[in-house]
């Protein structure tokens, strides 16, 4: 009885939604073995890794600015819009090294522009990333007209090497992101840094109150945002060989989903990037199962926005419980 008001492993280290998704991402997978011979098979195995892999990057950013209760709707345009300009650069003849410096900075300037939207003009982090979604997505189409619906095409073997590189069957760029993910997790839990993403989130006023730099720490979150939204979007560039108008288009709302059921809240003060990952697989399991259970593409939209719903939902009512409680 002396250990009665003690908290289980799961509930002191803040991973018990986590938990419950890979329970229930367990039996998925386990159900769809059973309906889908299909889905063990090799070349489904290296799809799911292909589509994990940048989902996870982008979803780090995400989970750090969930930590700090805001959110970035602008991450899949960021990676569109990343991705055709390193293939702009390497089509006019630039480096590697330079093309994939200009993509990435393009994904900074971007987190910057919303960190500084945010954070020191006050905009609703809401109206400035969804307004940078639209006007990124229109800068892609003018860019992208006249082009061929491929895209931009025919890159040189050091840079599609980036991301095609395999290890025993396992994609190289899915290593380098659950090393990534692990990474950040460490940096959470064990730096005073990490803590205080948690801390901010939480309780802003008393964050305010012990002297720290909310604004600054909002505006580097978003910068990391960005800046990882348009990493992912050039490797993805590399690992399919082309760049084109659609990529990244609707990942922000997957991005936003996984975060939610892997632990994250809108409200802020809580989540992982072991939630992140968790998080990105079941959606992508998900994806997965609609596919290969030849779900239609329009019911698949009304499955994913209907959990969608669901999930915003549940989060609100144990954000306004955890207000009520205090």
């Amino acid at each position: 009885m002396a250990d009665a008001g003690r908290p289980t492993f799961l509930r002191a280290n803040r991973l018990e939604q986590e938990t419950l998704t890979i329970v229930v991402g367990l039996a998925m997978a386990a159900t769809l073995a059973f309906m889908s011979p299909a889905f063990l098979d090799a070349n489904n195995l290296v799809s799911l890794q292909t589509a994990i892999a940048p989902a996870l990057i982008v979803g780090i950013g995400m989970m750090t600015l969930f930590m700090i209760g805001r959110f970035d709707l602008s991450v899949g345009s960021v990676m569109g819009m990343s991705g055709i300009v390193v293939a702009m650069a390497l089509d006019a003849g630039a480096p590697v090294p330079l093309a994939f410096a200009a993509g990435l900075l393009t994904g900074i300037a971007v987190g910057a522009f919303n960190g500084l939207m945010v954070a020191y003009f006050g905009i609703s982090h809401l109206i400035t990333t969804l307004g940078v979604l639209y006007m990124l997505r229109g800068i892609i189409e003018v860019v992208m007209v006249g082009e061929k619906l491929g895209g931009f095409t025919g890159f040189p073997p050091e840079f599609t090497r980036l991301a095609q590189w395999t290890m025993g069957g396992v994609s190289g760029f899915f290593v380098f992101a659950l090393l990534l993910c692990a990474a950040f997790e460490i940096f959470l839990r064990l730096t005073v840094p990490g803590r205080r993403l948690l801390f901010l989130g939480g309780n802003p006023q008393a964050a305010r109150a012990i002297g720290l730099n909310t604004a600054r720490i909002q505006f580097f979150a978003f910068v990391l945002s960005g800046g990882l939204a348009a990493f992912a979007g050039i490797m993805m560039t590399a690992r399919a060989g082309m760049a084109n108008r659609y990529m990244g288009e609707g990942l922000e709302m997957q991005i936003f989903i996984a975060c939610l059921i892997g632990g994250g809240s809108i409200a802020g003060g809580k989540g992982s990037y072991i939630g992140a990952l968790v998080g990105v697989v079941f959606i992508t399991l998900m994806t997965n199962a609609f596919n290969l259970l030849g779900v239609p593409s329009e019911w698949q939209a009304v499955g994913i926005g209907t959990f969608l719903i669901g999930v915003i939902m549940v989060d609100a009512i144990i954000a306004r419980g955890k207000s009520g409680s205090s």
